[in-house]
Formats: structure tokens, sequence, C-alpha cells
């Protein structure tokens, strides 16, 4: 999402951090700054890609994503749906989803998406979450910023990097003299007053955005039912908790209305198309069950009573179980989620992670060898079948799970700790400092790193090892830049 007209001074940092919609528009604005000397405007896609690689480390570095992999396959496919009916794009699209209450999204440089859960949650349809990603998309097809880059200075990569830490700081943490420290400043305004979007850039993008959704096989009335939802948000909360590119270039109403005068008139078999929304409400599900309040998570579901599907029967399963005072109550939910939907892998697998979790091995163990029967690709099943063979003492076994597991999800914290200690029980001490150490860069722990660093080069002893060495302290050094407010 896109924010105009609105300038990031350290005290607007912390008014707009509830919303987690700060300053977004600052973030995308230097996205495409140049990199060269002040009398030489160029931006080519090598610079792009350099920017595009920090600014994810940062966000990894900074923001709370989430790694379940059923909500960031989901989204990943959704993205793929609509880039498939687009023109090939400059760059790989690299999907993650971070766990912030903001309505919002957005493609950053070198074909990094972002997508908040609030967003997901907020959706009442797919259609609607693919609406908003398509405009997100249609910017970055149409290179809105890159169209403005000849008329700023120039800033160099690591400048930029700077002021995306200052944002992403201010913005998130509601620490105003933390992202004020980082890169706050004239460079930021002059980034923001320079390449800021036109009233005709986001027509643009609206309608970019329709021709993808609609070549998608969505329904076309999903990016007005997105705005739509948007503005009743606006209007329960007070104003002010949405992006402000809603009611600016143009404002909301009359975007609401050049987009229905244009569905009107699309032929009937597009305008009737229906939503299907099955996998949209499974990943609805988990966001809700797992990532928000657990309480209030579990008033939801519990308030839907005789209406509650099987699907809202695991929510409130997975919900209770995020607390030590619900056990009894979990297990319950569980069992009744079993009864619901118990061929359902996702359900087997939700069940057999709880069982696990309650120190319940038998049972554990056959739902998950269930859901990897039914599901044998599903990532989290692995994971949690893996770490039952280590509590067996079967480490090698576990081992060769977990390694499936972090191939699919390398830069996941807990999965390469996890993995590291049962390498490690393996008998596979090298590895085992390795993985331990990359947990340590993926969990922002400088003072680990150094720790597991040291031994991890004390227990090299091939040529293969030391490769795999040079690998990790090339990743070090990109992650290294985001901790400069940390001891090393």
């Amino acid at each position: 999402m896109r924010i105009h007209s609105f300038f990031c001074a350290p005290g607007a940092l912390r008014r707009m951090a509830a919303a987690g919609l700060a300053c977004w528009f600052l973030v995308f604005s230097v996205l495409a700054v140049p990199v060269a000397r002040a009398d030489l405007f160029s931006f080519d896609l090598k610079d792009e890609r350099e920017l595009g690689e920090k600014f994810n480390a940062l966000i990894r570095a900074r923001m709370p994503l989430i790694e379940d992999t059923e909500v960031n396959d989901y989204v990943k496919g959704v993205v793929d749906r609509l880039i498939g009916v687009k023109a090939p794009m400059s760059f790989p699209i690299t999907v993650s989803v971070i766990n912030d209450n903001a309505v919002n999204a957005f493609a950053g440089p070198a074909g990094y998406v972002f997508v908040f859960t609030g967003l997901i949650l907020n959706m009442e349809h797919e259609s609607e979450l693919a609406g908003v990603l398509a405009h997100e998309l249609g910017h970055v097809s149409q290179r809105h910023i890159a169209k403005r880059v000849g008329e700023m200075k120039a800033l160099s990569i690591g400048q930029l990097v700077g002021v995306l830490a200052g944002v992403v700081l201010g913005q998130t943490t509601g620490n105003r003299d933390l992202g004020a420290a980082v890169a706050m400043g004239s460079q930021a305004a002059s980034a923001q007053a320079y390449l800021k979007y036109s009233r005709d850039d986001e027509r643009e993008a609206d309608q970019v955005g329709m021709n993808a959704l609609i070549a998608a096989g969505y329904p076309p009335q999903g990016l007005i039912g997105a705005f739509e939802t948007m503005r009743k948000l606006k209007w329960m909360q007070g104003g002010g908790t949405i992006p402000t590119y809603l009611s600016t270039h143009p404002g909301l109403e009359e975007r609401i209305s050049y987009l229905k005068d244009r569905i009107n008139k699309l032929p009937a078999n597009i305008r009737d198309r229906k939503n299907n929304d099955v996998a949209f409400k499974r990943a609805q599900m988990l966001v809700r069950a797992r990532y928000t309040d657990p309480k209030n998570a579990v008033s939801y579901f519990r308030k839907l009573g005789d209406k509650a599907t099987c699907l809202d029967k695991l929510g409130l399963a997975i919900a209770l179980s995020r607390s030590l005072e619900d056990v009894a109550q979990a297990r319950s939910a569980f069992e009744a989620a079993l009864v619901c939907g118990g061929n359902d892998p996702l359900v087997l697998r939700e069940s057999g992670r709880y069982f696990l979790k309650v120190r319940d091995f038998a049972r554990a163990k056959s739902l998950l060898e269930a859901a990897l029967r039914a599901n044998p690709k599903d990532i989290d099943a692995n994971y949690e079948y893996g770490r039952m063979l280590a509590q067996e003492g079967n480490y090698k076994a576990a081992a060769a799970y977990l390694e499936q597991v972090r191939l699919r999800v390398p830069e996941n914290a807990e999965i390469r700790a996890t993995y590291g200690q049962i390498l490690g029980q393996a008998g596979d001490i090298f590895h085992a400092y390795l993985n331990l150490t990359y947990a340590a860069i993926y969990d922002n722990n400088p003072r680990q790193v150094k720790f597991q660093l040291e031994k991890a080069k004390a227990a090299a002893k091939s040529d293969d090892d030391r490769r795999e060495l040079a690998k990790l302290e090339e990743t070090l050094k990109k992650r290294s830049e985001f901790w400069k407010t940390k001891p090393f």
C-alpha cells in the first residue's frame, strides 16, 4: 500500500504505530533511488537486486514474519496466480507474511512482496486479498517509482537501507528515538517529496490490477470489496487507521465509482463469477488461531456456536492449546475437531502437534503419520514428526526429516535450532554448530552468533566444511548491517 502527502516526522511515528501503517510510503518512495553520483542518475537491475536483498534482510531482521508454511504457501499461490497472467517480471517474486494487524501489503525492490496478517484477517473473500495484491503488483509492473528517479539526488545503497531501517523501526516498535537514530532526516524527506505517487499512478495501478484480477479468473468485484472493507474499518475506527492513499490521489469514493463503472461494462460471465474461498478460509483460520491474541481467538470461535464448521472447531482447539491454563479444554477441542474432520490432513497435523506438546507420544505419532500419508509434502508435519523421532532417541531418522524442512524453510530460527540440536545428538558436531549459528543469525542474536560460530570453526575438518563456513559468513555479513544497535 502507498501513502501520499505525509512527512514521516519522528512525532508522527508513535501516533501512527498502532495502525501499523505509519510511514510505508517513505519505505517505497526510496525503493528505486539511484546509487550513482548525483550527476549520473542510473539505477540498473544489479542495483535494484542489491537493494532488494538488503531490504529483505532488514525486514526479516526487524519485522515479525511468520513461517507457517500453510499460510505462506497460500499467499504465495495467490501472488503466483496473479503474476502468471502478467508480462514477465524483471525479478522472481518472493512472498513473505508479516505478523501485524495492519490492513496492508507492499511490494519492495527486486520482487520482494510482503503481506500483513491484518489484511488476511479483515478481508471477506480471497478475491479481495487478490485485488489488493494485484494493485501492488500494478505499481511494480508500471515502474511508477523508477519514472521519478531522475528528479532527485543520488543516494547510496547503504543510505537507502538506513532510511528504510529508520522507517521500519519507528513504525513497528513505536520507538521514535530508535527509528530516528538509524536514518530519519533530510534524505528521507527528500526521497518522499520527489517520488510520491500521482493521481494517474494510482488510477493506473487500479486499472492494471483489475486487468490481472480478471485475467487470473477472480471475480472483478474483489478490488472494490477490499476498498469497501477498508472504508468500513475507517468509519468504525474513527478514521486515520487505514492507508491514506485510500482517501487521496484520487479519493476512495471516486475509485470505487470508476471501478464499478468498468465492471458494469464487462461481459456477464465475468461479472457473475463466484468466490471460491476454501483455501482462503483455511489460511484465515490459522492466522486467527495461531497469531492473534489467544483469548480473543477463543472468544471468536466460541461465539460461532452451532454455526462452527470443522475448520472453526480446529481453530478453537489451536487457540486453546496456546495457553497452559486450557490443557484439558484444548484436548477436548482437538477430539471434537478429529470427530468432525479427522480425514483432513490439517486437522491430523495440528492434533498431532498438540499431543506431542502434551507428551502423549503414541497418539502424536499415530496422528502425524496419518497426516504425512495424506500429505507427504506437509512441511509442518515433517517437522513435528522429526521432533517426535528425536524424543524417541532416533536421531539419524529425525535429522533426515529436519533436513527436508530446512531446505524448504531455510531462514527459520526455530527450525535451524532444532535441526542443530538433533544433529549434535546424532554425532554430526560441525553441522550442529553450523545450524545453531544460522539459528542465531535468523534470531538476530549477535552474541550467540559469535559463540556458535567459534564452535563451528573449531569443528570444521574438511574443505567442504570450510566452504559451508564461507557461505555462512557471507549470510552473516549481510545480516550484521542491521545489528548496529546491538553489541557483537
